[in-house]
């Protein structure tokens, strides 16, 4: 059996695993643009800043893929997916035959269809080599404006500023993350921030990268104001590594649809990571949500049944963590209720920066946001995806002295 697999991050790594447990015997050949050794996309931000040293960043050794008989191919794109002749076609033209492909070419940074963004100093920061460049280029006491107060965007301010350049953080909305957090939460965020030294523009937009002689000076804003700066750092979301499926109807906008099995709609084609569309647990409506965890779990899956298994996903819950120095927030499953009989219960503590909201429907939890004390978010989520009726624990996630652990009596 000859297995093929795009993309070397997460998900990839982790079918590798698994199908070699499986299939002693088969070829599996592990395919990436990027020339390094397997690394933790996650840590990429405690690296830019300084928190880790480099050599942490990596997941496996040079000899991984010798000791698990795998070939990989690194440094070289794919270009296209035949799925009628069975074949990925690489960079330099040469075809690689499968039985059994999967895909799990994760996602690239968005950028904003404005003027200036071919000017040097624009960086995002997805790949290793985003950090090397960074490095190379951020000017030692210089001004930086990061476009998007998402969790990336405010790991990367708060990385920055530590290492003594004045941040410039832009925020849509009327606060940071308003997609999940609430106003409570967003608020002793936004303290944290300011505290940092990070000075947060709320309603502010980028209209143009300002440049002179190549080179980026500032930054035009959606109400005629401009940030001067040396550099724009762009974390405004990802989109899906799709491109080299055209012509083939596996993928649309959001990614490529997969079923429970991670098989997409060609039957020897599987699909994982930031590059697909799998369930959500608790709707159970195909949604993308870009999360290690995920990717890990959908790897494994896609790996067991494309060595002959039946296994299922059972599907996203989605999670998110904001950290910053000193600092942490963790939300997971539903902003709000969707239905009539919805319950939201929150319990603040200011002087320690504490609070947890539960979002209930149906009897159950189906929501949590942990600002400040978020060790036990994991039984949490548990509780969730499980789909445990309160009813029916042995606490009660309301009461004023609940601590997760009593769940389990």
């Amino acid at each position: 059996m000859r297995y093929v697999i795009i993309g070397t991050s997460a998900a990839g790594l982790a079918a590798a695993e698994v199908l070699r447990a499986r299939d002693r015997e088969g070829s599996i050949t592990l395919i990436s643009e990027e020339e390094h050794l397997p690394y933790s996309r996650p840590l990429l931000t405690y690296l830019l800043g300084r928190e880790i040293k480099p050599e942490k960043i990596f997941l496996k050794s040079a000899d991984f893929f010798a000791h698990l008989r795998l070939t990989a191919i690194l440094g070289e794109p794919v270009v296209k997916v035949n799925p009628v002749t069975c074949e990925v076609r690489l960079g330099n033209q040469k075809a690689i035959p499968y039985d059994r492909l999967l895909i799990a070419s994760g996602a690239r940074p968005r950028l904003l269809n404005i003027p200036g963004q071919d000017l040097t100093g624009i960086y995002t920061l997805r790949h290793l080599a985003d950090v090397d460049r960074l490095e190379a280029g951020l000017a030692p006491g210089g001004t930086v404006v990061v476009v998007g107060a998402g969790a990336v965007g405010l790991k990367v301010a708060d990385c920055l500023v530590s290492r003594g350049l004045t941040v410039k953080l832009l925020a849509r909305g009327s606060q940071p993350l308003s997609r999940i957090l609430d106003p409570v939460s967003a608020d002793l965020l936004m303290q944290v921030i300011k505290e940092k030294g990070i000075d947060l523009h709320l309603h502010s937009w980028p209209e143009a990268i300002l440049g002179k002689q190549g080179r980026v000076t500032g930054v035009a804003l959606n109400d005629n104001r401009e940030l001067k700066a040396q550099a724009v750092i762009f974390s405004v979301g990802v989109e899906p590594r799709v491109e080299f499926l055209a012509g083939t109807n596996l993928a649309e906008a959001g990614g490529i649809r997969v079923d429970s099995f991670m098989r997409t709609s060609v039957p020897e084609i599987f699909a994982a990571g930031d590059c697909c569309l799998p369930h959500h647990l608790i709707t159970g409506q195909p949604a993308a949500f870009h999360i290690w965890p995920a990717a890990v779990a959908q790897g494994q899956v896609a790996g067991a049944n494309m060595a002959g298994g039946r296994r299922r996903y059972d599907g996203i819950l989605p999670q998110n963590s904001i950290s910053l120095k000193g600092f942490r927030i963790i939300t997971g499953g539903h902003f709000a209720p969707d239905t009539a009989d919805g319950e939201i219960y929150t319990e603040l503590d200011l002087p320690r920066r504490r609070y947890r909201r539960l979002v209930f429907q149906e009897g159950r939890l189906v929501g949590v946001t942990l600002v400040g004390e978020v060790e036990q978010a994991g039984i949490y989520f548990q509780v969730m995806a499980q789909k445990l009726p309160v009813r029916g624990l042995v606490a009660d996630p309301k009461s004023k002295d609940f601590h997760p652990g009593k769940l389990w009596g």
